[in-house]
């Protein structure tokens, strides 16, 4: 890479960082503690980051230092906010947020706390660190509300006599109820007067072992669909003390598992929780990984089973980091042990260990080939289902992935295949410098994946689910994370509270931090693996349009079968259907392009990082955005022209006459000028990462 590139590289990643979501003022009242200001009036300002518009509210006193403010309608796309003592009028003040705040302070030489943008929760009190001019501060519930936050529903457990849990082995008899407190869409189950039978036990190693804050096994005494996840009997309580990102590495983790396509994810929710009258935290609510229909769909094997054909099949297998009784112990190739950990079935027969032992052995053995064009190591395992699981595991920088936590499965029958997955543990994601794979010097050892990266065959095979992964699901991360800390904000702070030495009062600093480590594991790969390349109708990423293309739609369309799809999506609408095939066929046939000259308008960028491409109309009097909020999409997808040049490239559909765009490097610091009143049709520019840009359209006509 040219230094030129590197520094507009990292000048995209700090840009992107430091363009943080917009900040809302919620409806309702909240409230000032002016015991250490001492300021004589208080006033709240808060207003935008580049639009001039910003706002002065005189707050009411309350006695005792406490101050109260109330909003009667929430005020979106804010920047940050103050306290002050200030003459300012109250009312709307034609400034943007910074040069007012800087007026107060510098012009007139009145004071305000430190700025801040954490989001403010109802009823909660502002509470200032010290008492000086710049006073810091965080919100703080007020005195006497119960702990949880009262944004998430509760799950009450209480244990048969209040007794502690102890054991990850022995379960104990308990009642539970959960309340949704006003929730749309979720239920309650029991109540505190008529609560449901239950057994709880601990869970995990590390995470029981090491931390205060407890995971937990549940077995419920009849089968619930909690929280609107599908019915069973057995959840687990993720505790997340491990992961001072507030959450995200898991929850992340299981959304790129469905996006990549793996068979089955377990479904989580978040959930406080009150344990024998105390509260406990927040919690993710999750699906135990086990053999059912609706989780790791197998056909499930008996104990003690003897008979060759069942016992080929119906296996649940963790390859684990810790030694247990109920393993098969192996050496890999490298000299290291692999201990794997029978999930399903529980107790074996002979004939079931000496089975799962050869498997082991014998897949071993065809991976650790000298001859790396040999692929028999595929006839045990299905390559595919390793990419995707892989591809996860490499996107959160996972060195503890195949090492353990790590899942496979096998259906009945001499002809099925070792799968990977389902994923489950990331606490170890993003711990160390990005800029290797995961196999390259671990923290931890893996089990067979340094081996298998080996194959050409297999790095071809990853690189077509990572063009599928940058087509369809890159640009839906950020919104994604966005939308779950939201949802979360205030049961993290009140779980600060509960837990304050495990660092996650600092919800958007964390937020920002994982979607910064993110971008630059995604931009480092992007690096080593490419940019998909665009072909019309090539929906399998082989370069070209074939009937191959159509048979990975309908397999697609018919069973799901996501192992051959990269580009499913051929005319643009969203979905993947009927409609597509056609689109591929007619491509075949030389009838007709998927691109519609009359409402499609192809953006083509000649740039050395991906820009951000932002795209608005004019109708009905107003704007109407076309590819996403403010700093718009991530341009994902390439294409090189007949003279050699690679264009980042990008197809907006539009039923009006023209569109409107704005490259930017992820901030409003480096956009360029409004580029109005494009037609459709296939436009060309040249982008340098700043506010500069070429139209050279009329080069390629």
């Amino acid at each position: 890479m040219s230094l030129k590139n590197t520094l507009s590289w990292l000048l995209l990643l700090l840009f992107t960082a430091m363009n943080a979501s917009a900040l809302d003022i919620p409806q309702g009242t909240f409230y000032f503690d002016n015991s250490l200001t001492r300021y004589t009036t208080v006033k709240f300002v808060y207003g935008s980051y580049s639009n001039p518009e910003s706002y002065v509210i005189t707050m009411t006193h309350e006695g005792n230092d406490l101050w109260s403010i109330t909003i009667p309608e929430r005020v979106t796309g804010m920047y940050r906010y103050t306290f002050a003592e200030t003459s300012l009028s109250d009312g709307l003040h034609n400034e943007t947020f910074p040069n007012l705040k800087d007026y107060i302070t510098n012009t007139l030489g009145e004071k305000r706390t430190a700025t801040c943008d954490l989001a403010i929760p109802v009823g909660w009190i502002f509470t200032p660190s010290n008492g000086n001019n710049w006073a810091a501060g965080s919100w703080k519930r007020p005195a006497g509300e119960p702990a949880y936050s009262g944004t998430l529903p509760v799950l009450f457990i209480d244990t048969e006599n209040s007794q502690p849990i102890t054991s990850k082995d022995e379960y104990i008899y308990a009642y539970y109820y959960i309340d949704n407190m006003g929730i749309d869409g979720i239920e309650n189950v029991g109540s505190k007067d008529a609560p449901q039978l239950m057994e709880i036990r601990g869970r995990g190693n590390y995470t029981w072992s090491s931390f205060d804050k407890k995971p937990y096994r549940l077995k419920l005494d009849t089968k619930q669909p909690l929280l609107g996840m599908k019915r069973s009997k057995h959840w687990a309580l993720m505790s997340n003390a491990d992961d001072n990102l507030s959450g995200l590495r898991n929850t992340v983790g299981y959304e790129l598992s469905r996006m990549v396509g793996l068979a089955w994810t377990p479904s989580e929710r978040p959930v406080e929780v009150v344990l024998n009258g105390d509260y406990i935290g927040l919690y993710m609510l999750t699906e135990n990984i086990r053999v059912d229909v609706d989780r790791v769909n197998i056909t499930e094997q008996t104990d003690y089973d003897t008979n060759p054909f069942n016992i080929s099949g119906g296996w649940l297998v963790e390859i684990d980091n810790y030694m247990e009784d109920e393993q098969v112990r192996t050496v890999e190739g490298n000299g290291l042990n692999i201990y794997s950990t029978y999930k399903s079935p529980e107790l074996l027969s002979n004939e079931q260990r000496t089975y799962l032992t050869n498997l082991i052995n014998v897949t071993n053995a065809a991976i650790y080939v000298n001859d790396k064009e040999n692929n028999s190591w595929e006839q045990y395992i299905d390559p595919d289902t390793l990419a995707c699981f892989y591809l996860v595991q490499e996107l959160l920088d996972d060195t503890e992935s195949f090492h353990g936590s790590c899942y496979w499965h096998k259906e009945r029958g001499s002809d099925t295949r070792i799968m990977f997955g389902p994923v489950w543990d990331f606490g170890n994601a993003y711990h160390r410098s990005i800029g290797r794979f995961i196999y390259d010097r671990p923290a931890f050892t893996q089990t067979w994946i340094g081996e298998i990266a080996k194959f050409p065959h297999f790095q071809e095979i990853v690189k077509k689910h990572w063009y599928r992964f940058v087509r369809e699901n890159y640009s839906k991360i950020n919104e994604f994370i966005d939308n779950h800390i939201d949802h979360i904000y205030y049961a993290i702070l009140a779980d600060a509270e509960r837990w304050p030495q495990y660092s996650n009062a600092d919800v958007l600093n964390d937020r920002d931090v994982f979607k910064n480590n993110f971008n630059l594991k995604y931009q480092w790969l992007m690096e080593q693996w490419g940019a998909p390349t665009i072909v019309e109708g090539d929906v399998n990423g082989d370069g070209e349009c074939t009937a191959s293309d159509v048979t990975a739609l309908y397999n697609y369309i018919l069973y799901n079968d996501r192992s051959a799809l990269v580009n499913g999506d051929q005319n643009g609408d969203g979905n993947i259907t009927a409609s597509d095939v056609t689109a591929v066929y007619n491509i075949i046939l030389g009838l007709e392009s998927t691109t519609d000259p009359e409402t499609d308008f192809v953006i083509n960028v000649m740039a050395d990082v991906a820009p951000h491409l932002y795209s608005w109309v004019y109708y009905d009097g107003d704007n109407h955005i076309l590819n996403g909020d403010w700093p718009g999409e991530i341009m994902t997808q390439t294409h090189t022209t007949a003279d050699g040049n690679t264009w980042w490239t990008q197809r907006i559909h539009s039923d009006q006459p023209t569109i409107n765009i704005i490259f930017n490097a992820g901030s409003s610091r480096n956009q360029t000028s409004d580029i109005n009143g494009l037609p459709p049709g296939n436009h060309y520019f040249i982008y340098d990462g700043d506010s500069t840009f070429q139209d050279i359209t009329e080069q390629y006509k």
